[in-house]
């Protein structure tokens, strides 16, 4: 079953060669952009399998740069830093969060 391709923003440089072409051949543009593409693929060579691409997820990052303080937190000391930072207790949590709401639906 035929299926129909559709080339958007093509310049009109390009549109002008390619219906000059299509006339020096005695085709339609149709016609003529239809015999580039079936060389095109005639002409290229079976595709070597490649690698996979690798997931943005998985990719190796650059290392940072050390903090401002000159060391990297280990996992303990980042997890004390949070532990000092964050609330206290659930209820305090649950009382910042309904604050938030709360001043946000009342403006």
């Amino acid at each position: 079953m035929p299926v129909t391709l559709t080339i958007k923003q093509v310049p009109e440089r390009l549109a002008q060669k390619l219906r000059a072409r299509a006339a020096a051949s005695h085709r339609s543009l149709q016609g003529e952009l239809m015999l580039i593409l079936t060389e095109a693929v005639a002409q290229q060579t079976p595709p070597v399998a490649a690698e996979p691409e690798t997931p943005a997820y998985r990719v190796k990052r650059k290392a940072k740069a050390p903090a401002a303080h000159g060391k990297r937190l280990t996992l303990h000391e980042l997890w004390e830093r949070a532990r000092r930072l964050s609330a206290k207790s659930p209820s305090e949590s649950a009382a910042i969060v309904r604050k938030l709401r709360d001043d946000r639906h009342r403006r």
